[in-house]
């Protein structure tokens, strides 16, 4: 659950700006591994947008629903940053 906590605060944040109109659960593959990736569409003030968040060990990242690349930095970086519970 506390894995978790990250990726709610962000959500949660976001509501309050925008909100959520679509959820596809799927998998991100970095250097051979998957993990497992939640992919939110939302809308705001008539602007669509979407959010891919990724599960990496007790961790959740987001970064942009379109570009592999940006994902591929925030798994890098998260993986090279230790824990602070």
């Amino acid at each position: 659950m506390t894995r978790f906590i990250p990726l709610l605060i962000v959500v949660f944040g976001l509501s309050a700006c925008a909100q959520t109109v679509g959820e596809i659960e799927g998998t991100f593959v970095y250097n051979g591994q998957s993990y497992r990736s939640v992919e939110r569409q939302f809308v705001s003030n008539d602007r669509s947008y979407s959010r891919r968040y990724i599960s990496v060990g007790a961790r959740s990242v987001s970064c942009s629903a379109t570009d592999d690349l940006d994902c591929n930095a925030a798994i890098r970086e998260t993986r090279d940053r230790p824990f602070d519970p």
